[in-house]
């Protein structure tokens, strides 16, 4: 699985449960960095010599489907009568699926990008707090008196930060003013649209007009958000966990908001890592109650008094750990509020990269570097990896 000390508890916690439920079974965990999951298991694949379970994430659902990695759970799920698929909300589930069907991950959090922020630099600045009815509009303007009053900006980005070019950040924009990054038939890219130019302006104001967000050359020496010079952070719930170690030393008063609402509503990142059944697992019943667990009451609780995580099954949503567990932050249930706005990332075929990696994701980067930068009109740069990324799908239709 990976060897990113974030997700140790996570593993930590399916290995205590396979080892009371069957105590008979030797577990081996093996650790891999981050960058060599997909090759090394491309590898295995190839070889016939995967592992019974592997680690795997919305990102990487299709390919490892496509290069067989991975199997087809729903049968065992379907005659698991302990397994309820029904009670993961759906637009999580749909991370797992692969055109909407199959169960290719078991998932391990409601995962959906949300919004932090410090509430010390906005009372400092005497701007108000977000509330669940804030517009893009609000947030700017509340941004824009917390950079005149304190020097902070809001959006924070860059550094070890997700990027400028995140999917999470920049897609839902391009949604909320009506438009689509590529056709729902996945053959026709849509970048130039009158809608996905709205929503592609929209997001590069931030940086070019009014200026609320982290520049791309500044460096805060860290984090921006945890260093006290970004007013807010838009990230997935496991921060929490982070942002309330001491190690971290935050010393400013934090708290969760849901997303603002942009001209055709509210939209937002989403996405999560689980496990899955390999192809080649010697014994894939064992394996499935390996994997199963993590969408258990019982796991999805444990990961949320962790911090680490907000509990997929929609049976959770008004659960008592929820509303007890302790500040902060005091508004967790944002998180669940902020769920039903979660999209999925946009997919387009293999060889043409995607929102992660490839040629898509260094088009899509590019358009946005040269749009925030100024050194060309949004119109020209996404025109541009248009035509770009139209090319590769038409190569491989």
């Amino acid at each position: 699985m990976n060897s990113s000390a974030s997700l140790l508890p996570t593993a930590k916690l399916l290995e205590d449960n396979f080892a009371k439920t069957h105590p008979e079974v030797k577990l081996d965990i093996q650790l891999i960095a981050n960058n060599d999951i997909a090759p090394t298991f491309y590898k295995e694949a190839a070889a016939g010599t995967l592992p019974d379970v592997v680690f795997t994430a919305d990102s990487y659902v299709g390919p490892f489907l496509q290069n067989k990695v991975v199997q087809d759970m729903s049968p065992l799920a379907a005659a698991d009568s302990s397994f309820n698929l029904k009670d993961i909300y759906p637009n999580l589930l749909g991370l797992s699926q692969v055109g909407g069907k199959g169960l290719y991950m078991v998932p391990s959090s409601f995962d959906v990008v949300t919004m932090y922020y410090n509430k010390d630099l906005f009372a400092k600045a005497g701007a108000p707090l977000p509330t669940a009815d804030w517009t893009w509009a609000d947030f700017t303007a509340a941004c824009k008196t917390v950079l005149a009053k304190t020097g902070a900006y809001c959006f924070a980005n860059g550094g070890n930060l997700p990027g400028f070019d995140w999917w999470a950040y920049f897609v839902p924009f391009v949604a909320g003013y009506g438009g689509k990054v590529i056709s729902d038939d996945g053959k026709t890219m849509q970048l130039t649209t009158p809608e996905a130019l709205a929503g592609e302006q929209a997001y590069v104001n931030m940086w070019t007009k009014d200026k609320i967000a982290q520049p791309l050359d500044f460096d805060s020496g860290g984090n921006c958000f945890f260093d006290g010079k970004c007013a807010t952070m838009f990230l997935i719930p496991g921060l929490m966990n982070a942002l309330r170690d001491p190690a971290s030393k935050i010393t400013f008063n934090w708290d969760v908001q849901v997303i603002p609402t942009q001209p055709k509503g509210k939209f937002t990142g989403m996405g999560t890592y689980g496990f899955a059944v390999s192809a080649d697992a010697k014994d894939p019943a064992l394996a499935w109650d390996f994997v199963k667990y993590m969408a258990s009451k019982d796991a999805q609780l444990a990961l949320l008094k962790t911090y680490s995580g907000m509990p997929l099954l929609q049976s959770l949503a008004n659960d008592p750990t929820i509303t007890t567990l302790a500040a902060p932050p005091a508004n967790i249930q944002a998180f669940i509020q902020n769920g039903k706005n979660g999209i999925f990332p946009p997919s387009f075929p293999a060889a043409c990269g995607s929102v992660y990696a490839g040629e898509v994701s260094q088009d899509l980067k590019d358009a946005l570097n040269k749009a925030i930068l100024g050194t060309s009109s949004v119109q020209d740069a996404f025109t541009a990896a248009n035509t770009k990324i139209q090319a590769c799908l038409d190569k491989n239709q």
